[in-house]
């Protein structure tokens, strides 16, 4: 008889390449449960990764598309030069540069479009820039003149792809001199890296190439350190010249990697630190000092559920994680642990569905703890024993049930919103009434020899995806961000997002589908309707007014940067908003085609 089983951590997005609309987003969904991490890998690889898909396709709540490519990414040196630029290379705040990626003859180029510097194709390295794994990070940042002279360096991330091993790598690049003057690589066995760029004091930036999903129980290896710029430091090592290293392994060693992290100044010496999301922990690691500065564990899950198995969930921080300063002065890192607005394809949700948030005093980030959390729930089922013996009748060893799609939480950009003054945290849930297919046959099976094969893999998965008809109701939940206390809420609605550019004054409105009854969990048996535009005056929904014409909102995806980070493969989803009209108001794009905002001649929404 095998021990009780815990499910492990999830599962690793294979094939996704940083370049393109998708690799930027990596929109994988870190899933499911159990299994060595080179167990999970091909599960992974197989497709079932609905969070993925979503970041592409409008399905029954918003689309995206080519509105997930940020404009930060490749601008393509075919830019049309008098009209399309796309970075200020001088930093004079005017566009004056395109700037790509791509295969040249001497293996992978940066090339340089721009009015500033000629035409040119600089090498980044002889080999192909063909990921294996996944990169989180912008591909291409400008990270200020540590040359000293009058234009950007530029930190370029890829894979070095030598037709055996594809490590991530950063390069930094002089334009001006059209050379790169430091360049970092991962450890061979490495398909997966976080990269950013912290702020300095002087508002230079330092990028960095840091472990991400798996590190910790990589069975080709465990890397456990990052690489920072720092020019003004020798460097060398496995980083390289003028790369520092910085110990990345926390817990004495024992720890997993999740995807990304965020930047934001905790110890108050003016450089923004680096955050590492790990299973049950984040890591805070200082550029400035290249050492850790704070170490934190903490079971999201807890609070709400003193009685169930100690990290059932694997310690799992997927979701995304926003660091801000709150109007008490406290550092905050708000975590949502949710599948974005719409994405109701996704029926593994996160797997794991809370609300939490760390907290430290300015300058103190030995002081950082889990100030609250609330657990809203979690996919799969959790089994007490695994034995051949109970493969026929999984139900007589559970030690926790599944939630399915109970509990299944729906972000809207970092579900950060402000209520009667207070800060507050707002977020979608599904409270399910009944299941399809709770598939604990499909699920144990997974965990008997052979395990994970692509024949049971397939089988738990299609019995799973059943679950988007799910019945129930949507519902939404406004948590105030310093102590996570229940502000207001209220069922039958789902929120799709909200903005303070709507409207004539800056008031907070909210776009909301009202959802009478219980129906499916994916919408699919509902027709779009018009929206009501609402306010949160005294904890209620306060008319605003009502869109004209019936459909739900287009999406755009913004991939984790900077102080917006994510544990898993994900992105913020944002209302496409423009002021058609040009009347300082920002209207809404739908579903439609239609493009609707407020009048103020008639002081009501109309199509624009």
């Amino acid at each position: 008889m095998m021990d009780a089983y815990h499910p492990a951590r999830g599962m690793m997005k294979r094939g996704v390449h940083v370049l393109g609309i998708l690799a930027l987003l990596a929109t994988a969904s870190c899933d499911d449960d159990t299994g060595t991490l080179a167990q999970r890998v091909p599960q992974d690889a197989a497709g079932q990764d609905a969070t993925l898909d979503a970041g592409v396709e409008s399905g029954a709540g918003g689309s995206s598309g080519d509105a997930a490519v940020d404009s930060s990414v490749d601008g393509g040196a075919g830019a049309d030069a008098a009209t399309a630029w796309q970075y200020d290379l001088d930093g004079d705040g005017n566009l004056d540069t395109n700037l790509s990626v791509a295969t040249c003859a001497a293996g992978t180029c940066l090339d340089v479009a721009s009015s500033l510097v000629p035409t040119r194709e600089i090498t980044i390295a002889p080999t192909q820039d063909k990921c294996i794994g996944s990169l989180a990070g912008d591909r291409l940042q400008l990270i200020g003149s540590h040359a000293g002279d009058a234009m950007h360096e530029v930190s370029v991330l890829y894979c070095r792809n030598d037709g055996t091993n594809a490590p991530p790598a950063l390069a930094i690049v002089d334009v001006s001199a059209g050379s790169v003057v430091a360049e970092t690589i991962a450890p061979l066995a490495q398909t997966n890296a976080y990269a950013d760029a912290p702020a300095a004091p002087d508002g230079k930036r330092h990028p960095f190439l840091a472990p991400s999903y798996g590190d910790g129980e990589n069975a080709a290896g465990n890397w456990g350190a990052l690489c920072v710029y720092r020019p003004d430091l020798a460097g060398g090592g496995a980083c390289g010249a003028h790369f520092s290293s910085i110990a990345a392994a926390p817990n004495g060693g024992s720890y997993f990697r999740e995807v990304g992290g965020t930047l934001q100044d905790l110890d108050g010496d003016g450089w923004q630190d680096i955050t590492l999301i790990h299973h049950q922990r984040v890591q805070t690691l200082s550029p400035a000092k290249l050492t850790e500065i704070s170490s934190v564990e903490y079971d999201v899950a807890a609070i709400s559920e003193p009685g169930s198995p100690k990290w059932f969930h694997s310690g799992r921080n997927y979701g995304t994680h926003s660091a801000v300063v709150g109007k008490d002065g406290a550092l905050r890192t708000v975590e949502v642990g949710g599948a974005p607005i719409g994405t109701f394809s996704d029926t593994n949700c996160n797997v794991s569905r809370f609300v939490a948030v760390l907290s430290s005093s300015a300058g103190a980030p030995q002081s950082r703890t889990l100030a609250w959390s609330k657990y809203f729930g979690f996919a799969s089922t959790i089994f007490g024993t695994i034995d051949p013996a109970y493969a026929s009748n999984p139900g007589a060893v559970v030690s926790r049930a599944a939630d399915i799609m109970d509990g299944c939480v729906h972000r809207f950009s970092d579900s950060r919103t402000v209520m009667d003054g207070q800060e507050a945290v707002l977020v979608n849930y599904f409270a399910q009434s009944a299941p399809v297919d709770s598939c604990l046959v499909e699920q144990y099976a997974l965990y008997l020899p052979p395990t994970w094969t692509d024949a049971k893999s397939t089988a738990w998965y299609s019995c799973f995806a059943k679950n988007a008809k799910a019945s129930g109701v949507w519902g939404m939940q406004v948590l105030r961000e310093s102590d996570g206390s229940g502000l207001t809420g209220g069922q039958h609605v789902y929120v799709w997002g909200w903005s303070s550019a709507l409207l004539p004054g800056g008031e907070v409105v909210y776009l909301v589908e009202n959802l009478p009854g219980a129906g499916a969990f994916d919408l699919s048996d509902r027709a779009p309707s018009q929206l009501s535009v609402l306010a949160l005056v005294g904890g209620l929904f306060t008319a605003r007014g009502t869109l004209p014409v019936a459909g739900r909102p287009v999406l755009r995806t913004v991939a984790p940067s900077g102080a917006r980070g994510a544990g898993s493969y994900t992105y913020f989803a944002e209302l496409e908003l423009a002021d058609r009209d040009g009347d300082g108001l920002a209207d809404v794009h739908l579903e439609s085609g239609d493009w609707v905002g407020y009048s103020t001649a008639k002081s009501a929404f109309v199509t624009k």
